[in-house]
């Protein structure tokens, strides 16, 4: 399963690369029928094709075809205490927090990458939530903690350095109140481009017209979150060309620039 612009080209390269690939001539032998899907653009065939990997599981495209439980960090404090604790949560495409932080494939790598900034930035685990107790903590007693734990440090110069560890691992957070929808031209044919309905950086699909997009959004639940989506996603809203909308009350509603708020 794969994406091109030439798909004879991309057929037959692969029938010639089949007397000398062991890999290629068992992909050959194997293949009873080709179907394809036609496209806008490379971003329509790149979330089509990432949908159907992990939909269909093909044998050849093992890196993508799993669809994995990732992992984050994310600060949260108690009503009436300064301390920024850090808490590890699994990570869903329905969650819109503001704050998170780095992708891990598992809660124990989480932890561990947690641990080792608490030893770069001199934090305190107690503060963070990883150590129970009162008073002093372990790592100020062997001299890894500078005493946020105990008043020796000011909680705001702790909480300062806990932000200045984590800025360099934030996540985008969805920043739209709603869907939005990507309109992606069709060079070949001007007058039909391709609407990608997107949600909490989940794609709920592709449309070539509003009711298609009104019958989409109703038909389609969110799928789990998907760093591949994600990626695909983040580039698609740095292309040139590719207009973004709100999608507000089935209507298109044009898209505010980023950290403005809409009046």
């Amino acid at each position: 399963m794969g994406k091109s612009i030439r798909i004879g080209k991309r057929v037959r390269s692969h029938y010639q690369a089949r007397h000398s690939d062991a890999k290629e001539a068992r992909l050959v032998s194997q293949t009873t029928r080709i179907d394809w899907t036609l496209t806008a653009g490379e971003i329509g065939a790149l979330l089509l094709e990432n949908r159907q990997i992990k939909t269909l599981h093909p044998l050849y495209n093992r890196r993508q075809r799993k669809t994995r439980q990732f992992w984050t960090l994310q600060p949260y404090t108690t009503p009436g205490n300064e301390r920024t604790a850090l808490g590890v949560k699994a990570l869903s495409s329905e969650q819109s927090e503001p704050e998170l932080y780095g992708l891990f494939s598992s809660k124990a790598i989480a932890l561990k990458q947690l641990r080792t900034l608490v030893k770069q930035y001199s934090l305190c685990e107690r503060v963070l939530g990883l150590e129970r107790g009162e008073g002093r903590c372990f790592g100020y007693q062997i001299g890894r903690c500078l005493g946020a734990c105990c008043g020796a440090e000011p909680l705001a110069h702790h909480n300062k350095r806990l932000r200045q560890a984590l800025a360099s691992r934030m996540l985008t957070a969805w920043p739209w109140p709603c869907s939005i929808v990507i309109e992606e031209p069709n060079q070949l044919k001007p007058t039909q481009p391709d609407w990608h309905l997107v949600s909490n950086w989940a794609y709920l699909g592709t449309a070539p017209d509003i009711p298609e997009l009104i019958q989409l959004e109703q038909r389609t639940q969110p799928d789990s979150f998907d760093l591949d989506t994600y990626f695909i996603l983040q580039k698609a809203l740095k292309t040139p060309g590719l207009t973004p909308y709100l999608w507000q009350n089935q209507q298109l509603v044009p898209l505010p620039a980023l950290g403005k708020k809409e009046r």
